[in-house]
């Protein structure tokens, strides 16, 4: 069953045809025309990070971080606005959070203190095509079912690119995890700023990616790139 086919199975019935429309506006099963030089380019931060760890890998910390000469390495390599030079992996957080998740997604592992390549992470590091496409179709796994279905929705509205203003991102977001059965303890909805922080690494893995122009403010402003919105089409159109 497609991901956002599962969404509907749990909406509430009165939510459904606006589900519907929402998807339709989406193009959520729109053939993915992405070129594939787009796909190299949102790809560029994975790429980095595997061919780092490469086919010996990397000794990890005693605590189990990078090392500080990687970090430094990262935090010159890849252009992600970070405001200092870190040389600890627990100071420089995109590091950290595109670390787990390409764990998280089956491309890196860790054995006997070594982060390595899995055999997928090495079948797909010379191949941006294939590796996009395995980024989007595991962009919504998470162990948390909450935080899963918030990175759903959240595509859902990224694809349908309708709008730019952040707080009307974070509504919405709020108003379609209620339709699904999403509320707080004590059965009030969820508020806009509860519901963000479902997707917040989710969402600052995205704009890594390039899901949102980075030139823009992102406290009010997310713009969707063309590459984004495919990239969420992709997403949505992969299998629960």
């Amino acid at each position: 069953m497609k991901v956002v086919q599962e969404l509907e199975t749990r909406m509430h019935p009165d939510s459904v045809a606006g589900f519907r429309l929402v998807l339709a506006e989406a193009r959520v099963t729109d053939s993915i025309l992405l070129p594939v030089r787009a796909m190299e380019r949102m790809v560029a931060p994975v790429q980095w990070m595997l061919r780092r760890v490469g086919e010996h890998g990397i000794r990890l910390t005693q605590a189990g971080y990078l090392p500080p000469a990687v970090v430094v390495e990262a935090s010159t390599q890849l252009d992600w606005g970070w405001p200092v030079t870190a040389s600890r992996e627990s100071h420089f957080l995109p590091l950290l959070e595109l670390r787990a998740h390409l764990r998280s997604v089956g491309l890196l592992r860790v054995s006997k203190g070594m982060l390595l390549q899995t055999s997928r992470g090495r079948a797909l590091v010379e191949a941006p095509r294939d590796l996009w496409w395995h980024l989007a179709r595991t962009a919504h796994q998470s162990r948390d079912p909450a935080e899963s279905d918030a990175t759903r929705l959240l595509l859902l509205l990224i694809a349908r690119r309708g709008f730019d203003e952040a707080e009307l991102f974070k509504q919405l977001l709020a108003l379609s995890l209620e339709t699904i059965g999403w509320v707080r303890a004590d059965g009030a909805p969820l508020s806009s700023d509860a519901a963000f922080n479902l997707v917040l690494p989710k969402w600052r893995l995205l704009r890594r990616l390039g899901v949102f122009d980075a030139s823009t403010s992102s406290y009010t402003r997310w713009i969707v790139t063309p590459g984004g919105a495919a990239f969420a089409r992709a997403a949505l159109q992969s299998e629960v």
